[in-house]
């Protein structure tokens, strides 16, 4: 969101074991991160698993960072011309295949994108609309994908590419739902979109003072609908930061207020229909925000999600329903590939996910 204070605040942050025969929980054991790349000039914001030896990861002062071999080894470098900007999301398809969208007002916000794994990058998209402030992005495929902006004056600003990032267009303002006023996102992490199969997308708000709403398409970002939520956005740091979606039907999202990091919230909801309904659950014992989350994937016979924040990870074994704190190493963001590839990034770290009980 493009609130002076959000945006201050977020700069200066520089196949398992079923329990029991139960298939409605894991039990896996030992979780813990295991840090592969340190650098405290850094905060890394956005991070993409894309297999269980390529991984992406972006930051502050024109960051990105990649591995192609499970994390081994972490190449970073900057990108030309984009030092000043802060690059919040990373959305990967291959070693060689990346886009990294900056936040900030009118030009700041941009889109890039690198065919020869990061060697090299082309400007895809810039904004050019003073009151646009982009928040984060998701693809369905190498050709099609949608970035989201905070609102102004009672319009949310969607843009789309159906070609690869060479040209994108905003979505008509009257396909989608009208904004609150000051309705925006929180790009702390990467997850305030993300997107599933067969044209299905969704992005999340806050900072309304009013309530807080999944906004969701079907067809590509041709048509959207809203469902409210029952986390609350009473101040313009409070409200949803991240969403996933373990499958079309099943997901999360997770909230809370980042001026308020000694206290832990109501900061999670469920959905089994797709976003259409969201009841409350947790909360997930970590205070303030939860700045991003992830699901270990669908191998697994229930969801697995794991949360992070400046606060600390937790995670649940049994689809949001009961949480367990891992640890209050600050993380921003999390990502995994499946089970036995996950990462998370945050101020000066990149680490992976390790856990016991995996066949």
């Amino acid at each position: 969101m493009r609130s002076a204070v959000v945006f201050t605040i977020l700069s200066a942050i520089t196949g398992c074991i079923p329990g029991s025969g139960d298939r409605n929980m894991v039990t896996l054991t030992e979780p813990s991160w295991g840090v592969q790349f340190e650098d405290s000039t850094a905060l890394f914001i956005g991070i993409h698993a894309v297999s269980e030896t390529i991984a992406w990861a972006s930051g502050t002062d024109g960051r990105v960072g990649r591995t192609t071999n499970g994390g081994l080894d972490w190449t970073v470098r900057r990108i030309p011309g984009a030092d000043s900007l802060q690059f919040r999301d990373v959305h990967a398809f291959s070693e060689d295949l990346a886009f990294v969208l900056s936040i900030g007002s009118g030009t700041d916000s941009r889109i890039y994108k690198t065919t020869n794994g990061g060697r090299s990058w082309d400007l895809s998209f810039q904004n050019e609309d003073p009151n646009a402030f982009f928040d984060c992005f998701s693809f369905w495929d190498e050709r099609r994908g949608f970035a989201f902006s905070d609102s102004y004056e009672g319009e949310f600003t969607l843009v789309r590419t159906l070609d690869g990032g060479r040209s994108w267009n905003r979505i008509p303002p009257a396909l989608v739902p009208d904004a609150r006023p000051g309705e925006g996102a929180f790009a702390a992490s990467g997850t305030c979109v993300t997107t599933g199969s067969e044209g299905r997308g969704w992005f999340v708000t806050g900072a309304s003072g009013v309530d807080t709403r999944v906004i969701w398409t079907t067809d590509y970002g041709e048509t959207w609908e809203e469902a409210m939520t029952p986390l609350a956005s009473r101040t313009p740091t409070e409200g949803i930061f991240s969403i996933v979606m373990h499958d079309d039907s099943t997901g999360a999202i997770f909230g809370g207020d980042f001026s308020r990091p000694d206290t832990v919230l109501s900061n999670l909801a469920l959905t089994s229909d797709g976003g259409a309904s969201w009841r409350q659950a947790g909360p997930v014992p970590l205070a303030g925000s939860v700045f991003g989350a992830a699901t270990m994937g669908t191998d697994l016979p229930v969801a697995v999600y794991i949360a992070v924040a400046p606060t600390g990870t937790a995670w649940s074994q049994d689809g949001g329903k009961t949480w367990e704190r891992i640890d209050s190493t600050a993380y921003w963001t999390v990502s995994f590939y499946n089970p036995r590839a996950g990462w998370a990034a945050g101020p000066g770290v990149i680490s992976r996910f390790r856990v016991s009980g995996l066949p």
